[in-house]
């Protein structure tokens, strides 16, 4: 079956003509299709599992995916572009594959899909009572509000419970209607590691330890204290997660934010493509390391 996406679910009546006549010229041919929107789509991503639901039904139902406008969902239609080549879905067309808004919802995408480890992650493009109850199932309290395209914590909150979540998506789309909002299982942690990556090694790494018990994020921004590291006692597989995942998103310059769970397993948060440095040279040689690696893509 085919399935016709349009970019908005209230579309223009000459959009909804031209769904009509397409739908007509099909049927003729005994071609079955259904039409619906980006706003309609759900994302479930899970630590190696990814679940597109269109209309509470699964991707997996369509065998050719048309996107009549995809707006400004691009990093959505990157998503459903790379699944449905996984699936062996037909999507039209295939320069929506590639994507340079790497934004947090689609570094969650890629890293599942390549089997790096992340929080559960969910997403909608607008979020309505039953797709907040489907997040809730999917996550579990407390939950992680993210908003995309933020740093230093901005944009970041922990909720406890549904009126709390309900009231902080609201106010947020509120706001701003167009700001891509992502939900997240909160991963319980003490610190969180800073990984720098230049290139295809690490370069420096850092413990980012918050400071005040009232505060769930890590940023030293917000206060956190760092503790830079010897990277020979920095455990392999916190380095080899965090090489891996910066490849994963072709971030050259890279600082990757990594925890443990409560297993000492690793657990992606972010790769940030425009890390902040401490310019302090008796504390820090990210700068050192950052030159060297310029000089040596210069010498090439």
């Amino acid at each position: 079956m085919l399935l016709i996406l349009t970019g908005k679910k209230n579309i223009s009546p000459k959009t909804k003509r031209f769904i009509g006549l397409l739908k007509k010229n099909l049927s003729s041919s005994r071609v079955r299709s259904s039409s619906s929107s980006f706003e309609e789509m759900e994302v479930l991503i899970n630590k190696a599992d990814v679940k597109i639901l269109v209309g509470g039904k699964s991707l997996d139902n369509w065998t050719t995916i048309f996107p009549r406008k995809v707006g400004r969902h691009s990093g959505l239609a990157f998503i459903l572009a790379s699944y449905a080549r996984r699936k062996n879905i037909l999507f039209l067309d295939k320069f929506r594959e590639s994507t340079n808004d790497i934004t947090k919802l689609v570094q969650m995408f890629l890293f599942s899909v390549n089997k790096i480890p992340i929080p559960k992650t969910y997403y909608s493009p607008v979020y309505l009572p039953k797709h907040i109850r489907r997040a809730i199932e999917f996550l579990h309290f407390p939950i992680i509000i993210k908003q995309c395209n933020t740093s230093k914590g901005a944009g970041v909150s922990l909720v406890q419970n549904k009126k709390m979540l309900t009231g902080q998506l609201v106010k947020t789309m509120k706001a701003d209607p167009k700001k891509e909002i992502i939900l997240q299982e909160f991963i319980p942690n003490d610190f969180e590691y800073r990984i720098f990556v230049t290139g295809h090694k690490v370069a420096v790494a850092e413990k980012k330890i918050r400071a005040s018990k009232d505060e769930f994020r890590n940023n030293v921004h917000l206060g956190a204290r760092e503790e830079f590291l010897d990277i020979k006692k920095v455990k392999k597989n916190i380095l080899r997660t965090a090489l891996r995942a910066a490849k994963v998103t072709n971030v050259q310059i890279a600082g990757v934010d990594i925890t443990e769970d409560a297993q000492g397993n690793p657990v992606v948060f972010e790769v940030n493509s425009c890390p902040s440095f401490t310019l302090d040279s008796r504390i820090s040689n990210e700068v050192e390391k950052l030159a060297e690696y310029l000089i040596e893509c210069e010498g090439k």
